[in-house]
């Protein structure tokens, strides 16, 4: 019995590492540009071994996409238990969001992938991550804290901003976030804070 969990949480540990290794190099070269050879070869795995954990490179990214789904999951529930007002939620969720490594693959996924099981997953996580978003903006408006505007055109705007800020400076954690991380927080209250509006 030992020895089978043993077994089992080598595997696990085995496949975070492929899924570590996955988001860098689809990050650096994007998905239709990457092989599962340079994921192999970057974790000195034969290329027969990953598809002990993946059937595919597809199967990878979907999985590679729904462990970055995960993490915004666990911190939206966080924030969603913080006392404050719900402009500082919405800069809390930036400035987290924001040093996940991989982040921009959210942006990435082909539509080539919608045949697989786990796509639908992935979209109904998307859909609810922005209705989290769009109802902080909205209790925003309600509590004061937020200008008034359509959630939606806000919260497209911003996440394409941050997408491009974050490849552009190829954030992967708190370090290289923490650079433009006041550059961030101040456009995020240009643009939404009731504040900041009425000091113009």
């Amino acid at each position: 019995m030992n020895v089978e969990i043993k077994n089992t949480s080598k595997r696990l540990k085995r496949k975070d590492l492929i899924l570590e290794s996955a988001i860098n190099i689809f990050s650096q070269y994007g998905y239709q540009n990457t092989k599962l050879e340079q994921i192999t070869e970057s974790l000195k795995l034969t290329d027969k071994s990953i598809y002990y954990y993946f059937s595919s490179k597809g199967d990878l990214f979907i999985e590679v996409i729904l462990s970055i789904q995960a993490k915004l999951n666990a911190l939206i529930s966080a924030i969603n238990k913080e006392e404050c007002d719900h402009l500082s939620k919405i800069k809390l969720y930036t400035n987290k969001a924001m040093t996940i490594n991989g982040l921009t693959l959210l942006m990435q996924l082909p539509k080539s992938l919608s045949d697989f099981a786990k796509y639908d997953d992935i979209k109904e996580n998307e859909f609810q991550q922005y209705a989290h978003w769009t109802n902080w903006f909205k209790k925003g408006q309600l509590d004061g804290s937020m200008i008034n505007g359509d959630p939606e055109e806000h919260r497209n705007f911003l996440f394409g901003s941050l997408f491009y800020l974050h490849h552009w400076y190829a954030i992967k954690d708190n370090e290289s976030y923490a650079h433009i991380q006041p550059f961030i927080e101040q456009m995020i209250d240009r643009m939404y804070s009731t504040k900041f509006q009425r000091l113009q």
